[in-house]
């Protein structure tokens, strides 16, 4: 093949490979127009779309506009009103910036723009087909007009699925926006007709809107931080997952991302609450220093890199894990009952756990709250003891009533009645009656007694034979910051030479690993995360088995003292809601819910 000389491409084809890049289909659009709208400080937005956005995409905004001397460079390349300078761009506040989605959308479209300021007479627009600015009709705002998506590309056209499948796509990129701009109203129509009115609310109201009435039952209200980041918004009570994370979304300063970093950090905080492949629901928006982050690294700017990941990790996870701390009944999520409960179809796999990192450099990022161990100590059958021997009143189960139940801020899972079939407790409490799964309800508060004591005495198994291995500079660095966690741990690990560690002692319960194997992906995820999913995957997987074969077993026979203590203990263990494999402990059934099991008031 002969050499071609080097020529300049013309703006045209510039244009259009800057398009492949940004404007994959209709969805993608409808997000790069909304989020103009959004930094023209728009108060209402419209959205019009023929046949899933592939025929047509109108925008409509009343935002602040643009005057008729800068149309022509509203559809040029690299032409912006965001960022003047690096130190702009380094700290960028708006959504878009570089100043290319409307020249590549323009590239492969039929486009005409249409906007008028404040101080305008009349709205003006320019026409991509002939570059011309032109008097036109139009209210204050902007307006923009796309039709026959690639049709000067039909390879890419090609591409695109059926009408509704891409309508889809945009109205979940409609979605993202509304609920990263709440104070913003959004109309949608689509061929002719009207599908969703969202008007201007605050958060909560807007996530209700447009996630449903499942996710209003279900979210518990998350708010952290301080002058440089912040977490708000809500995550979802365990027992609401779903098998797909489908209902999931996450924003860094308005900006709706798929962050891996972000992803580990959730996927951590929920590591023991969720059997199998379960994903949590969630709306999280983290706001945080613009010179902190960066938004420039992905074409779609649906990826960022953090200046301190591990920070943000730290923060994020820390956030929601202290969120989902609260004893059995005692949560602000939907109580478990017959209705909302999943069950379970995989077997549970426990994740990571964070260590802290020696660096005072993440210290501001979090605070992480102390919480005492359980009144529990000692080898496994002290602790039944212990748990079976704590003083209550015992109910006669003839006497007892409605009205003679403690207050529910004091017992929420209330006073045991009975046992049933020697595997479940009956209990009555303010709502009506609970009953418990004694089996998975023991579990939970063996298996947080364990990692309690874990944390506070680590047994460690001497190697016989020292374990030497080659190492990267990289490696090596880890090494030396987290040497002191690791120690803390249980590892005794060492620099041997400029490229060689030595590997003296493991933590007991992973003293049956490949030495080699554990450290070298302990110290990939130290430094990716600063936490190792490693590590804590192995201690918790031993720490379940271990509490599963000491829970109290099914058929065994409780007294009435014995079943309240176990309620007591459920109240004041974290993440009591459910056990280590992610099982219900108890569900809720109220007086309401008994009068229409018995039909009554019909």
């Amino acid at each position: 093949m002969s050499r071609q000389p080097i020529l300049e491409l013309p703006n045209q084809l510039i244009s259009q490979i800057a398009a492949g890049e940004v404007i994959e289909r209709p969805s993608a659009v409808v997000k790069e127009l909304l989020e103009n709208a959004v930094d023209a400080n728009a108060s209402q937005i419209e959205i019009r779309l023929e046949d899933g956005g592939t025929s047509r995409i109108v925008v409509s905004d009343d935002g602040v506009g643009i005057p008729a001397a800068e149309l022509s460079l509203a559809l040029t390349r690299h032409a912006t009103s965001k960022i003047r300078s690096l130190e702009d761009l380094e700290s960028v506040r708006t959504m878009g910036f570089r100043g290319e989605a409307l020249a590549s959308i323009a590239s492969v479209s039929r486009t005409i723009f249409t906007s008028r300021t404040l101080h305008d007479e009349h709205a003006w627009e320019i026409d991509s087909a002939h570059q011309k600015v032109q008097p036109a009709a139009g209210d204050i705002g902007s307006r923009v007009d796309v039709a026959d998506l690639f049709f000067n590309t039909p390879a890419r056209r090609k591409f695109l699925k059926s009408h509704a499948t891409e309508l889809g796509h945009c109205i979940e990129a409609i979605k993202r926006v509304a609920l990263a701009n709440p104070q913003t109203s959004f109309a949608i129509w689509h061929n002719g007709k009207a599908l969703h009115r969202w008007i201007a609310a605050d958060l909560n109201r807007r996530a209700t809107d447009i996630l449903g009435p499942e996710f209003e039952a279900a979210k518990l209200a998350v708010q952290s931080g301080n002058a440089l980041i912040q977490l708000t918004g809500f995550i979802g009570a365990p027992t609401a997952s779903r098998a797909r994370a489908d209902q999931q979304y996450i924003f860094i300063n308005q900006r709706f991302v798929k962050d891996k970093l972000i992803n580990h950090a959730i996927r951590s905080a929920y590591q023991d609450v969720l059997h199998g492949d379960r994903q949590p629901i969630l709306l999280l928006c983290l706001t945080i220093n613009p010179e902190l982050v960066d938004v420039n690294v992905h074409p779609a700017k649906i990826e960022v890199r953090f200046r301190d990941s591990r920070a943000v990790h730290q923060f994020v996870f820390h956030t929601i894990q202290d969120r989902l701390a609260h004893g059995a009944g005692q949560g602000e999520a939907s109580l478990p009952t017959l209705e909302n409960l999943v069950p379970p179809t995989t077997q549970f796999k426990q994740l990571e756990k964070l260590i802290a990192p020696q660096s005072q450099s993440h210290a501001p990022f979090y605070s992480q709250n102390q919480r005492l161990p359980l009144p529990m100590s000692g080898s496994v059958k002290d602790s039944m003891q212990q748990l079976f021997s704590t003083p209550n009143t015992t109910l006669n189960p003839v006497q007892s009533s409605y009205s003679e139940m403690p207050q529910e801020n004091d017992q929420p899972l209330g006073q045991a009645i009975a046992q049933l079939a020697g595997i479940y407790i009956l209990a009555q409490n303010q709502r009506g009656i609970v009953l418990v799964d004694m089996h998975a309800a023991h579990e939970r508060v063996l298996y947080e007694k364990y990692k309690s004591d874990l944390n506070t005495a680590v047994v460690t198994q001497q190697l016989l034979v020292p374990v030497v291995l080659n190492a990267s500079r990289i490696e090596i660095s880890t090494l030396n910051e987290y040497h002191s966690s690791l120690i803390q741990l249980g590892f005794d690990i060492s620099e041997l030479g400029p490229e060689q560690l030595v590997i003296r002692s493991l933590p007991a319960l992973m003293s049956k690993s490949d030495p080699a194997q554990l450290i070298r992906q302990l110290l990939l995820d130290l430094e990716q995360l600063g936490s190792s999913a490693t590590i804590n995957a192995a201690q918790h997987e031993k720490l379940a088995s271990k509490a599963c074969h000491a829970a109290v077993r099914a058929h065994r026979l409780l007294t009435i003292p014995e079943m309240n203590a176990l309620l007591r203990q459920m109240e004041q263990t974290d993440r009591a809601d459910q056990c280590n494999h992610g099982r219900p402990t108890w569900i809720q059934l109220s007086v309401a819910d008994l009068d229409k099991l018995f039909l009554r008031g019909r």
